[in-house]
């Protein structure tokens, strides 16, 4: 079931975050709305494992930093204070509810704080804990044919490290073909790239993207390497900031991208590549092969160096480092 966010909720967030306890009438009195309906609030972000302490007399506060996602943040920051921004308190995936037909060809993107069926990859779950991480999908219409796009994912995890890079976060974040984003080893974001050919030219692309912004927590559910955004920078991430930067970076991108192709960002990606001079086996549908990386072409295709001295080019599959 998706659920619009509730401005109650983010005015509620906003009065628990200043460190200071208050107690169910007053914060009652500012939303206008009952001291039992404030307790079911605070229950439900409980629920969502938001940390609240509650002293008899006093009231509430949070009991670690925790900030919403608000649109009224968002639009501070955005260059294009016209997007179309759908935010919901839990949905099941971002990227299903921007894949319905729409008669616009205009931008629409959509952000929750929390996946109840988010996707990655070949199938794979993407874990979506509410309020931790950053969950984004967008709705984009390109002039270009479906075989045209192959170079799509590799542009959208440049822009991921672009928001970080705007964040302050000056480590040596790194991209690993075709859609995920590294920091030594462990993952800090993964896209998943979703296309719709149109019958009379052009194509949508549905582009979505999860980014560990402030998980600090071992979690079961998570079976990868992982690391967090605020574990770099040492520091809890206002995830309205990130998305702010990184929706700037990925309109720019993408505008960029539908004029000249992925030609443009293949020195950028060159300069990221965790795969470069790697011996890799690369899995898809049709086969395996195993070669070293020698980065990837104007297409965003892998380009391999096989036993045989021969060199190939992929456009899809899975790589793996043969350590």
């Amino acid at each position: 079931m998706n659920k619009k966010m509730n401005a109650s909720l983010i005015k509620l967030v906003t009065i628990l975050s200043d460190g200071h306890y208050h107690d169910g009438t007053s914060i009652g009195a500012q939303l206008n709305i009952t001291r039992s309906a404030v307790w079911k609030m605070i229950r439900k972000l409980q629920d969502y494992k938001i940390k609240i302490n509650s002293v008899k007399g006093k009231g509430y506060v949070l009991a670690e930093p925790f900030i919403i996602l608000d649109l009224a943040e968002i639009n501070k920051k955005l260059e294009d204070k016209n997007l179309e921004i759908n935010l919901f308190e839990s949905i099941n995936s971002t990227n299903d509810y921007l894949k319905v037909p729409y008669e616009s060809k205009n931008t629409v993107l959509c952000l929750a704080e929390q996946q109840t069926a988010g996707k990655g990859r070949l199938g794979r779950k993407w874990h979506s804990p509410f309020g931790r991480n950053l969950y984004l999908s967008g709705r984009y219409f390109f002039r270009k044919d479906v075989s045209e796009l192959a170079g799509l994912s590799l542009l959208t995890s440049l822009a991921v490290i672009a928001a970080l890079k705007s964040l302050g976060c000056n480590e040596e974040i790194l991209v690993k073909w075709p859609n995920d984003v590294f920091y030594q080893h462990r993952k800090i974001s993964g896209t998943l790239i979703e296309i719709q050919a149109e019958s009379h030219g052009g194509s949508f692309a549905v582009i979505g993207i999860g980014i560990n912004a402030n998980m600090i927590d071992d979690d079961p559910a998570l079976t990868s390497a992982w690391i967090s955004v605020q574990k770099i920078m040492a520091r809890y991430i206002d995830r309205n900031e990130l998305a702010a930067h990184l929706i700037n970076h990925l309109l720019s991108y993408l505008a960029e991208f539908d004029l000249h192709g992925f030609a443009p960002f293949v020195e950028m990606w060159g300069k990221r590549d965790y795969l470069r001079g790697q011996v890799v086996t690369l899995k898809n549908a049709q086969h395996e092969v195993r070669g070293r990386v020698l980065g990837v072409n104007e297409q965003g295709y892998l380009r391999l160096e096989l036993s045989d001295g021969s060199v190939r080019a992929f456009s899809s599959g899975d790589a793996s480092i043969i350590r």
